[in-house]
């Protein structure tokens, strides 16, 4: 028997009904769109407002506000850039009436909270209302943190600067004629070129933060149904609440399913009657360093001479009352870096007495609406998916989207807005007094990059999904195509795929970069006499590259790879202090492999003695380390033993959040499978008594498999659950089906559903 709940919503242009179904999914029966989205909103509010004041606070650069002055350089480096875009201020948009009707249901549950929930006491805060500008920050900063390429351009700049292009140039996956001949040109300001600014990207992390998803489709011709089939499963650091909040909305002849961002109503990945549509990051290269050559420090030189720096005063709240005040130096590229991290109390060396370096972000000087995105599961068809995916040319994200339709069309998008480079391919800093590498902005057009291909399906998985195609470079420092790789392999080989094949390929444990790389390793590790290389050489060789949870061989692959021994090899060939700060700092310059060093005409090659030995020594020491943890008899050695997934509230150690944690749990996977499961901690030999050598924190955040055969029935399941308040049954309820690979079916039919409470709003209750 439900539970039955009467809540007045005065803006409720009729009654509707929040019914959320036994596995803590809301469903909003509303009769019109605009009242199924202020239940959206409704609900959102009711289990996840702290959530949702959180990433506000976040997205407004106001976290040093709510959290402490630790987040005084987040704050500042995106007041600098306006990612809340204020700057730009607030154009309308068609999809406001839809911002607007969530905002009402939002805000009612502000305005109907009898105590502040407990979150909000901890935090010595207020819930406050939330606005259309909130909406429009929130977009803007998640097309701001997903990828901040900048911070490779620097590092990459400055190595090349130093050392030789020759170094690097095959560490990188593009770099143009004219991108060497610029390191050539600035070699003097590059090679002083200061590496401080890259806590500006990273303030809180000790490592970088990565995200990305696998995502996939195929047209009918490849599906069993007659009818195209989507699977999406979205990466993301595994937290309680989830990072997603999942719900269905109904309207008549109308209805949506799909994850959407608490706080914002744009379904990021989700379904109708009529399009399915998927989403990864799309590690989209929307910044660029210029160096600037700066005349006593008021002046900068641009294609038509000296223009003063503009300066601005920003005021930045810190918790407990006191504020700090920043001058915002500029020039028409964006904010100077030096000068920012000195008043922020980061002592900074500067690149040459007349240089500094400027951060150009693509949206920093251009406005964004709140209803960009809110109008998409109103589409019919993938072209108008299109067509409501971009505002004016302008879409606020840095993704790979897929949108398949009922009538068996297929288009993939790069959603994002990002400079339309030409003759560099963006991968190194840039000259900021010369006129040719100022870019325009990419259009809709020129980023709609696939229409209904003659092939069948469509896929991203974070890596470069255009290569040498296009107008423009897209994606500069993607992660390994690995994954991208093993769901070509599964399409290329099969047709008539079914729901099941596509939850499988969700699940598929085999890693195509340890393929690649195992030759090369085995060819090094067969060199050595050591007893504990030899046991090693002998695990990998037996290996078939399947990172099962009860694989041996995974043991010792992946902790060797932890231990960085690549850096290790570099630093003994150029202590560079750079190099040291590459794995945290510049994680997108990732191709630091043994065929890439050994590569014809690489100067690395010239210390292959110097490689070999590296590689022994670290490989000696990963088999002694996993010896001491896991036994001396290596047949017994599995790699769920080390690799464990554990997450939990980020209050879990006060009352009441303490039992908002699940696992530790054994699970196989990496970060190169599609089965993602990213991990990190001491590793074996070196975590303390209790602790989980090798922790999983990172992987899909929920599986979905859609087939439009049968839309009305949608194949899912959350890591966690969809709760959010310390009460919540349903903060951890799917966890277990999840790390089992089961799926629930979400139905848009209600006497389907099997009801756990329902919500009756109602103007007049």
């Amino acid at each position: 028997m439900s539970n039955t709940e009467k809540i007045r919503l005065a803006s409720a242009q009729a009654p509707l009904d929040i019914v959320w179904d036994d596995q803590g999914i809301p469903h909003v029966y509303a009769e019109s769109i605009a009242d199924a989205f202020r239940g959206m909103g409704y609900a959102a509010g009711r289990e996840r407002l702290w959530q949702i004041h959180l990433s506000t606070a976040y997205a407004n650069s106001e976290a040093a506000a709510l959290l402490g002055e630790r987040f005084l350089a987040q704050d500042a480096i995106q007041r600098a850039c306006n990612v809340d875009g204020r700057k730009t201020g607030l154009p309308n948009s068609d999809g406001d009436w839809i911002v607007d009707a969530y905002l009402d249901g939002l805000n009612t549950v502000v305005d109907q909270l009898d105590e502040l929930p407990p979150e909000f006491v901890h935090a010595q805060a207020k819930p406050r209302h939330f606005t259309r500008a909130d909406v429009a920050a929130r977009y803007r900063f998640t097309s701001w943190f997903q990828h901040k390429s900048w911070t490779e351009k620097m590092a990459l700049g400055r190595l090349m600067a130093t050392h030789g292009v020759d170094y690097f140039r095959h560490h990188v996956l593009h770099f143009s004629a004219e991108d060497e001949a610029i390191i050539q040109r600035l070699q003097s300001p590059l090679q002083s070129l200061p590496i401080e600014p890259f806590v500006l990207a990273y303030p809180e992390a000790s490592g970088s933060i990565l995200s990305g998803s696998n995502n996939w489709a195929v047209r009918a011709e490849l599906s069993a149904s007659g009818k195209p089939i989507l699977a999406t499963d979205p990466h993301q650091p595994h937290s309680i609440p989830n990072t997603f909040f999942y719900v269905h909305l109904h309207a008549p002849d109308w209805d949506v399913f799909g994850a959407a961002f608490p706080g914002v109503p744009y379904f990021m990945m989700g379904t109708t009657q009529n399009v399915a549509w998927g989403l990864t990051t799309g590690f989209v290269d929307c910044y660029d360093i210029y160096i600037e050559q700066i005349r006593n420090n008021q002046e900068a030189l641009t294609p038509t001479g000296w223009q003063s720096l503009t300066n601005s005063t920003e005021q930045l709240a810190i918790k407990g009352g006191s504020s700090q005040e920043l001058t915002i130096q500029r020039t028409n590229h964006g904010p100077l870096l030096e000068p920012l991290c000195e008043q922020l109390g980061i002592p900074v060396s500067t690149p040459g007495q007349d240089y500094a370096s400027a951060l150009s972000w693509s949206l920093d000087n251009v406005p964004t609406s709140a209803g960009a995105l809110a109008r998409l599961p109103l589409a019919k068809n993938a072209a108008e998916f299109g067509d409501y995916l971009f505002e004016d040319d302008v879409c606020p994200l840095v993704n790979n989207i897929i949108c398949v339709d009922q009538d068996n069309g297929m288009r993939r998008f790069i959603a994002a807005t990002l400079p339309a480079r030409a003759g560099v391919s963006g991968s190194v800093p840039l000259p900021g007094w010369e006129a040719k590498y100022d870019f325009p902005l990419s259009t809709q057009a020129s980023l709609t990059v696939e229409v209904d291909p003659a092939r069948g399906y469509s896929l991203t998985a974070n890596n470069d999904t255009m290569g040498e195609d296009g107008p423009f470079y897209v994606h500069n420092f993607p992660t390994h195509s690995s994954r991208a790789d093993r769901i070509t392999e599964i399409l290329e080989a099969g047709s008539a795929f079914t729901v099941d094949d596509f939850k499988s390929a969700q699940l598929d444990l085999t890693d195509l970069r340890a393929k690649v790389l195992l030759p090369d390793l085995l060819t090094i590790l067969e060199k050595s006499t050591d007893a504990n290389v030899q046991l090693a050489h002998e695990l990998l060789a037996d290996w078939d590259c399947h990172a099962g949870a009860q694989a041996s061989a995974p043991c010792i692959f992946y902790p060797f790879q932890d231990r960085l021994w690549a850096r290790k090899f570099m630093r003994s060939v150029l202590p560079d202090p750079v190099i040291n700060a590459i794995a945290t700092a510049a994680p997108g310059l990732n191709l630091f492999d043994i065929g890439h060093f050994l590569k014809s005409a690489n100067p690395w090659s010239a210390h292959a003695e110097k490689l070999s030995a590296t590689i022994h020594q670290v490989m000696a020491e990963v088999v002694e380390a996993v010896k001491q943890t896991l036994g001396e008899d290596p047949a017994s050695w599995q790699w769920g033993n080390l690799h464990q997934i554990q997450f939990s509230h980020r209050l879990a150690k006060h009352q009441p959040w303490q039992d908002m944690q699940a696992g530790p749990d054994p699970i196989g996977g990496s970060g190169t499978t599609l089965g993602m499961a990213m991990h990190m901690g001491p590793g074996p030999g070196r975590a303390k008594e209790g602790e989980i050598p090798c922790r999983v924190y990172h992987g899909p955040a929920f599986r979905l498999v859609v087939d439009l055969d049968d839309p009305d029935h949608v194949h899912f399941v959350i890591a966690g659950g969809n709760g959010g308040r310390a009460e919540s049954p349903f903060a951890t309820n799917q966890y277990h089906a999840w790390l089992n690979g089961e799926y629930l079916t979400v139905s848009y039919r209600r006497e389907e559903i099997t009801e756990h409470t329902i919500w009756n709003l109602d103007n007049n209750g």
